[in-house]
């Protein structure tokens, strides 16, 4: 028994850091293909389209994010386009994976060389082999660039003790303000960290002037143009989100659970040696000197826990929301928890806990039922004949072949428009939050409201309509329900204009009925 552990003592690393790129690579695959759909893949890849047509975020059309998503895969659109909503998950999840990559790597720069391999697998067991993490950074939303963008700021900050601790920290700043042009809420990570790299100057020097001055730049150079060219439009867009109001405890509670059981194995390993080391204390043990530790995991966990809060505590807190926060977590505890089991001596154990643990959780959670299951029916289970995915490429093929090369589609499911390559009618590109029926600014932010869209149901401005549930049902910006008898009156006007063609039960988010109908002659 000895000899077997001590063969993974020495080994176990290297053995563990082959299953869990095998692994992650099989989650991400099978998050891409069976990962049901969201309505946020439609709008998000639909604008990054119409940037690549040359049209302009808020003046040309509403966008509720920052502009660097939509600009970076415009700039990659040849790529991902001629695939549709496929081409859209395969590129995100590559910058899902390289995300778990720069996670690995932020633990490892946290410790000496003989402990970094234990480090790193542990940090991309938590993220890469995670099923939650890796849907959540595999479809079309911010995510998975956010995590990128910050994860690959933060390591750069970690090379701030050399000769070029000017250029790294400057970069640092910069790549980590683009992360916040991504998603908004992630400027929150800019103050502690250029606090913690102000307090740990003993070994950082000026870098957190430098930090602070690539911030400004990055801010700048992702903000600068949107607040010049549409001021109202973009400063609405970027409070979007908390213009619901009020403020449920429940909700946030919920938030947090669902969060903890995503990343079980995260929170669940690190409880375990943070315990491990009480016992030890209690009866004892040696610790190792508080100053040969890092300080990193600590900067890392504080700076992330700042945003972490704040999301939590928003009106309308969704678990997924701290997705891009997880990667530092991530980085956080595995180096933290590599340093106290590894010490003095490397030790690769730990790193194969982590991967089977994360291979466990990911093979246990409810997710995996979920995407394969319709509902329940009384005592029968309801099995999807298909994929998510696999449904909405039939659809998009049977939306091209009812409208002519180049022709409009009238929905409020961005994703069709995304899928068929038809085009949306203005004002419909942000999908269901497209309609405000109150709002008197409604025509200076490029959307509709009661009386516009009335007329825009009257033109029947697209060759062919797909509506499903989510349809005209969704009253921005607090996100209220339509009245049903105003909801059916813009159904009866599209029903007056259009024809039945087919209906798919069961379809897309929360699996709705949508119909397709074509335009009467």
């Amino acid at each position: 028994m000895e000899r077997i552990a001590s063969f993974f003592r020495k080994h176990g690393g290297a053995i563990a850091a082959g299953v869990a790129v095998a692994a992650a690579v099989a989650l991400y695959a099978f998050a891409v293909w069976f990962g049901p759909l969201n309505q946020d893949e439609g709008w998000y890849l639909y604008a990054a389209r119409s940037v690549s047509e040359g049209k302009a975020l808020y003046r040309d059309f509403f966008f509720t994010q920052g502009p660097v998503l939509p600009a970076v895969y415009a700039a990659f659109h040849s790529l991902w386009q001629p695939f549709g909503v496929l081409g859209g998950r395969l590129f995100t999840a590559l910058l899902g994976i390289l995300s778990c990559v720069l996670s690995a790597a932020l633990a490892a720069r946290a410790l000496p060389s003989k402990h970094r391999l234990c480090a790193a697998v542990t940090a991309f067991a938590f993220t890469g082999c995670n099923l939650y993490h890796a849907y959540f950074t595999a479809i079309p939303k911010t995510y998975a660039l956010a995590s990128l963008l910050v994860l690959g700021g933060f390591l750069l900050l970690t090379f701030c003790g050399g000769r070029a601790a000017a250029l790294f920290a400057f970069s640092g700043g910069f790549l980590i303000a683009a992360g916040a042009g991504t998603r908004v809420s992630l400027i929150l990570l800019l103050p502690p960290a250029a606090i913690g790299l102000l307090a740990m100057r003993k070994r950082y020097g000026l870098s957190w002037l430098w930090f602070g001055l690539g911030a400004t730049a990055g801010v700048a150079a992702v903000y600068a143009a949107p607040l010049l060219v549409s001021t109202d439009s973009f400063l609405f867009a970027q409070t979007f989100h908390v213009t619901r109001g009020g403020r449920n405890l429940a909700l946030s509670v919920g938030a947090l659970s669902r969060i903890v059981r995503g990343y079980f194995p995260l929170v669940a390993l690190t409880t375990a040696v943070a315990l491990l080391r009480f016992l030890r204390g209690s009866a004892g043990e040696s610790s190792e000197p508080q100053e040969t530790r890092s300080s990193l995991p600590l900067f890392w966990a504080v700076c992330a826990a700042t945003v972490f809060l704040f999301q939590l505590a928003s009106p309308h807190p969704y678990d997924d929301y701290q997705v891009p926060l997880m990667g530092l977590f991530a980085a956080a505890a595995a180096a933290w928890c590599a340093e106290r089991i590894s010490v003095p001596q490397p030790d690769g154990r730990l790193a194969l806990v982590a991967v089977l643990f994360a291979g466990l959780s990911a093979f246990s959670t409810s997710q995996l039922q979920e995407w394969f299951v319709v509902r329940q029916d009384r005592f029968w289970t309801v099995m999807r004949e298909k994929s998510d995915l696999a449904q909405l490429r039939e659809v998009g093929r049977q939306l091209r072949g009812l409208a002519p090369s180049g022709g409009r589609l009238l929905t409020q499911d961005a994703y069709l428009a995304v899928e068929s390559g038809l085009a949306l009618p203005p004002r419909l590109e942000m999908g269901p939050f497209s309609y405000f029926p109150d709002d008197e600014e409604a025509a200076r932010h490029r959307v509709v409201n009661r009386d516009s869209l009335r007329r825009l149901l009257e033109e029947a401005p697209g060759e062919v309509c797909a509506y499903s549930g989510y349809s005209w049902a969704i009253a921005s910006p607090v996100m209220t329900p339509v009245p049903e008898a105003e909801r059916r009156g813009f159904l009866e006007t599209i029903e007056r204009r259009y024809e039945e063609v087919a209906v798919v039960p069961d379809f897309g988010q929360n699996k709705t009925t949508l119909r397709m109908m074509r335009r009467k002659p």
